[in-house]
């Protein structure tokens, strides 16, 4: 992976996975693009870190975006409200190899109260060493986008 800049947000209940994420991608060379929030301490809406995270992945164009709250599903409807936004709520290995393979997801998300950090590495690691396979499913992505 060329691009060495991965963007994360979170609300409060993903905070924890997030951050952890953040730490693990860095102790691999990794330049990461916390966007918050800070602390579980204080409520934040997933609704508002999902559009955070949607418009700098649209704008910025890192490797790829992170996104994290209590089950997956509230930021995962706020990011792919967003044009050229393919958010994949991935929950097994499997699921973020395809997000990559046929979807070349450019976010993934996790329910940070229904994966462990270790499961969420696995399908991080998964997602990066996958390669974007093109022909067919370039064309179903571009139809997203129109």
């Amino acid at each position: 992976m060329d691009n060495k800049v991965v963007a994360l947000a979170s609300d409060h209940a993903g905070y924890k996975l997030k951050d952890e994420l953040a730490t693990y991608l860095r102790d691999k060379g990794f330049d990461i693009v916390d966007l918050g929030p800070s602390t579980d301490a204080v409520s934040v809406s997933y609704a508002e870190m999902g559009k955070e995270l949607a418009n700098y992945v649209d704008e910025a164009k890192p490797a790829f975006g992170i996104g994290v709250c209590g089950t997956g599903l509230g930021i995962s409807y706020a990011l792919n409200r967003h044009k050229h936004i393919r958010a994949a709520r991935v929950t097994s290995v499997e699921d973020a190899h395809l997000a990559k393979q046929h979807n070349n997801a450019n976010v993934l998300v996790f329910g940070g109260r229904q994966v462990t950090f270790d499961e969420a590495k696995a399908m991080v690691d998964e997602y990066m060493n996958t390669q974007f396979e093109g022909g067919r499913h370039q064309a179903r992505i571009n139809q997203l986008d129109e």
